[in-house]
This record gives structure tokens, sequence and C-alpha cells, in this order.
């Protein structure tokens, strides 16, 4: 899903680290086991009224409740939502529902839907463009969030799921100008990660992912030695590289004022000095494919699905993107980047560039009873469960199983304590970052630059771009 690159650019840092640890007891961080109940199976039939401890209770609700999705009707969401609305319809059988797959589109046909009185209870949209667009439009869902949750038993809706996610949306809130406060449901999650083919680590003989810049190296290096480019990148995605190592040594408020700093100062900083000896090593070494040059998307990725590179940053939509090339039988493996050394702190492991899509229900909804009762089976650990199974995608609920390709992810997310934005930062800087951040990035990985030349020549640009 290559369109996660757009949905967060917006997104701002935030520690959550108190939030994680208050009162999620050992349930922080997503499972990655398999659920123990047989009836949070996709296969059960969604006609059939689950038991009492797997669905709410909704009886005397009725009406009608209309519902946008953003999935169109051929995705495996779909067939998911479908599921989730025909159990929701079996067991509450005097509220109608209607179901709408916009696809995309929905992202240009919602606002003047709202804005013309439409009936629209439920939709489907990335929160941070929907609480920047739709603020006035939005209701907001911290009483309703406290209501049972459907199929976590003993969990309120807010409680089963992931917490970085539901209070990254809490961000979202003050950042769009509202009240404090929770006014979309996170779902369909993803983060930004190294992926790796299992197969080549374990005929490299690397054991354990890296998670120290020393180690990263010490796992290009055995990739090497069978024959394999450690590391490849296309066009789409050079920015996550230079955005990651920086990220990771000095966190995203530093790269944003880095790629902002208006006197070219910055980019004299020691940390911008050695990013730039670490880039000539890569290179020098052989661990940055030679087709990095000209790589246009999705050349890099469809290398990695082939096995002719060993890791690749990119969102978790990748296995999805890539199944048919890499087959049933590719062992998808993610990790962090790599914690750099000699930084400041703000970055490493718990910082991370996450996101997810949202549900939201409109302030102007006569239903809402009946709209929230639908959206808790939508994000119920039954459809979680369902959208893991059937659409490879990250379930958002904290007791359900993940997918197998992604499963390593898992860990990601239990660490993240920061949220990062796209390219932690790196592309902050508009035309600037665009038009010569990640150029001159190209030529110093091509060996185009020396590290000298590259903060000088950095340093130059910055000033004289900022000085008009």
């Amino acid at each position: 899903m290559n369109n996660g690159k757009t949905g967060i650019f917006a997104m701002l840092s935030f520690i959550l680290a108190l939030v994680l640890l208050a009162g999620c007891g050992n349930s922080a961080a997503p499972s990655a086991s398999p659920s123990a109940s047989p009836s949070a199976s996709p296969s059960a039939s969604a006609s059939e009224s689950a038991p009492a401890d797997e669905s709410p209770s909704a009886s005397g609700l009725e009406g009608k409740v209309v519902f946008w999705s953003m999935w169109s009707n051929t995705e495996p969401q779909a067939k998911v939502i479908e599921e989730a609305v025909a159990e929701f319809k079996a067991n509450n059988p005097a509220v109608e529902v209607e179901l709408k797959f916009n696809g995309r589109d929905i992202n240009k046909l919602i606002k003047p839907a709202l804005e013309s009185g439409q009936q629209i209870d439920i939709f489907e949209q990335d929160p941070g463009a929907a609480l920047a667009n739709l603020k006035d439009h939005v209701l907001k869902l911290d009483d309703l969030l406290q209501q049972p949750s459907a199929g976590s038993e003993g969990k309120s809706v807010k409680d089963s799921l992931i917490p970085s996610l539901i209070e990254w949306v809490k961000t979202l809130s003050t950042e769009a100008g509202l009240e404090e406060g929770y006014y979309a449901i996170p779902q369909q999650p993803y983060a930004v990660l190294f992926f790796y083919n299992k197969a080549l680590f374990e005929k490299a003989g690397i054991t354990a992912v890296p998670t120290s810049w020393e180690e990263f190296l010490a796992a290009c290096e055995a990739l090497k030695q069978i024959g394999v480019d450690p590391i490849t990148f296309d066009d789409a995605y050079r920015d996550l590289f230079i955005g990651g190592y920086f990220g990771s040594a000095m966190g995203s408020d530093w790269t944003d004022s880095l790629v902002k700093d208006k006197t070219g100062e910055r980019w004299k900083d020691q940390i911008v000095q050695q990013f730039a000896n670490d880039m000539q090593l890569l290179r020098e070494q052989g661990y940055l494919s030679k087709k990095i040059a000209g790589n246009k998307y999705p050349a890099g990725q469809q290398d990695l699905a082939l096995g002719k590179a060993g890791m690749y940053l990119n969102g978790t939509w990748l296995p999805n993107e890539v199944a048919a090339t890499a087959g049933p039988d590719f062992r998808w493996g993610s990790f962090q980047f790599p914690i750099v050394p000699n930084g400041n702190g703000q970055g490493g492991l718990e910082g991370l560039t996450f996101g997810a899509q949202g549900l939201l229900l409109n302030k102007n909804s006569k239903n809402v009873p009946a709209a929230f009762e639908l959206v808790k089976y939508l994000v119920g650990k039954k459809a979680q469960q369902a959208m893991s199974d059937q659409a490879l995608a990250i379930p958002a609920t904290i007791d359900t199983e993940w997918p197998a390709p992604l499963a390593e992810a898992a860990t990601a997310f239990g660490n993240a304590k920061v949220n990062m934005p796209w390219g932690n930062g790196i592309d902050n800087g508009g035309d600037f970052s665009t038009g010569t951040v990640i150029p001159v990035f190209m030529e110093l990985a091509t060996g185009k630059l020396s590290p000298e030349a590259y903060v000088d020549k950095m340093s130059a640009a910055a000033k004289k771009f900022y000085g008009g």
C-alpha cells in the first residue's frame, strides 16, 4: 500500500512511554502468538451469532447506519468488513446498514458529502488528514471508547487496542486544533522497517537481527560473502535511508531542524560527518547495491523478493506488494533501523515511523449508539484476526495473532514510545528536501562526492536555498 507514505507526512513525534506503561500490564506489546479462541477464527460464518464473550450485546438498537469505507469491494479488507457487518446485522436485526466501498476516492468525496449534510455515520480515512481537514465533522469518542470491546474479554475498546496506536491518535487532536481526546479509532497499522530474507540470513550465518550499527555492518559483510547485495533501495524510498540514520542517531526533531536550518551550520555537525563517512564505508565495502543509482520503483523491492538483495527499508505493506514475485515460501523478517552511535539519545529503538488508517464517526450522526456498536465489531478481535489472516494486515488489537510475514514487526510496535514522521523528518524541508537533500545524498551514496565534499556542499546549499 504505497499510499501510506502520504498519510503520515503530518505526524509529529510524541513520547508515549508513560502511556505504554500505564494500565496495560503485560499486554503493552502486541501479541504475535495465535489466538486461543476458536470462535475468533475468520472462517466462522458471518451470519452466525457469536457467543456472548465474542460479540457485544446490542439489543434494542434500531434505525439506519451508513458506513463509507476506504477500500474497494475487490480488496480482501472489504470481505472482512462485509463479514463483520453481516454479524452485526444478525445480532441487531432492527438496524439497517448501508455499506459503501468508495476506494481511495473517499479522500475527495467525503468532505463535500459531509458538508452537504448527507447521512454518513462512519467513515474511514487517514486520521491525521481527517482531523486536519474534517475537524468540524468528527465526533469525540472518549466516553464511547470505555464500552466493552468485542471479543477481548474484560477490556474496553480503548484497552483492547495497541497502546502506541490509540495514544498516537490522541496527539493528532491538538495538532488539528481540536480539544484533546480521541476522534478516530486506529486500524490497519503500518510501520517503516528493514525487511529481510530469512533464508539468506540463515545461509550467511546471521543468527539474530542487528540492533546496533556495528551488528548491522557485520550482517552486511556476511551477506556479501554469500554473493548477495546486502542493501538495496529505489527512487521512491531513498529518503528513508538518510532519514533513518539521522532519526536513529538524533531523533526526528533534530532531523527536522537540519533540513530547515537557514544558516547551513547544522550540516557541519559531527553526526553529519559521521553519516557521510559511514555511507562511504557502505559503498566501498560493497554493501550497497550498485543498482541504487538507477533503481526505479519497484526495482529495489523486486530484487529483495527475488533473493538478489538481503535488506530493504520500507513500509509493512511491502510483503503484500511483492507477494506475487516472492511466492508463498518466502520467509519474511523485519527489524528497526539499527541504533546509530554518538547520537543525542532522542532516537534509537524507541523511535518508530508508524501510523494507521482510522474509523471516525460523524458528530452530526442521528444514530451514534448503533454506529459505534458497528465500529466495535469492525475493530473487534474476530474482525482484526480476519484482517490478519485474509488481508495480511497488522491487527489493531493487542491480543491477536499477526500475519506471519509481519510477525517480527510486533517487536517494533512494542518498542515504540516516540512516533516519528515519515523519513524521520528528512522530508520536512519541502523543495529543499526533494531538490537538494535527496539528490546530494545519492551523489554521496554513489561515490560522486567524498564525505568532506558532501558536508561542504550541503552546508552551502542550505545557506543559498534559504537565503533566497
